[in-house]
């Protein structure tokens, strides 16, 4: 009967190992898994505006003053047309809910010809108050907008 009463023992033990074993290792898959949907990059749909392929690459926040965020736009710009074009970060604004802002005076610009076929990569930097949540980034060389995305301003 000690014998029998033994391997029982011993089966429960191996058991509830086993299980609490499988049980750990399903809950670090998954919060794993929600790490690695939180890190993945945001992803913006490329458009054309009068043959300019461009994207937004990212999106950074950075804190400068109490009540003011900077927000850093990376846009990839490629020419699609047969002539060289000119663009700048002067072509772009950040459109709120309530407000409509232009590029940052104070920081690094682009603002160039593009070769045909050729791409260039630049920032764009809007200064607003740090309770802008969203916006709307917008290629807005003239009255009208010829491209725009949404994106999320998080700190």
């Amino acid at each position: 009967m000690n014998k029998v009463l033994k391997k029982v023992a011993t089966g429960c033990i191996i058991g509830a190992s086993a299980l609490t074993l499988l049980v750990g290792c399903s809950n670090t898959s998954d919060d794993s898994s929600k790490a690695a949907k939180a890190d993945a990059p945001i992803t913006y749909e490329k458009q054309d505006a009068n043959n300019l392929i461009m994207n937004v690459k990212k999106v950074e926040t950075v804190k400068t003053q109490k009540t003011k965020d900077k927000v850093i736009v990376t846009m990839t710009i490629k020419n699609n047309s047969p002539m060289t074009q000119d663009i700048g970060s002067i072509d772009f604004v950040l459109k709120t809910a309530d407000k409509t802002y232009t590029v940052d005076p104070d920081s690094i610009a682009f603002g160039q010809p593009i070769k045909a076929g050729a791409s260039l990569d630049g920032d764009v930097t809007f200064v607003v108050p740090d309770s802008v949540e969203k916006g709307t980034v917008q290629y807005k060389p003239a009255k009208e907008s010829l491209a725009e995305w949404k994106i999320d301003i998080e700190e």
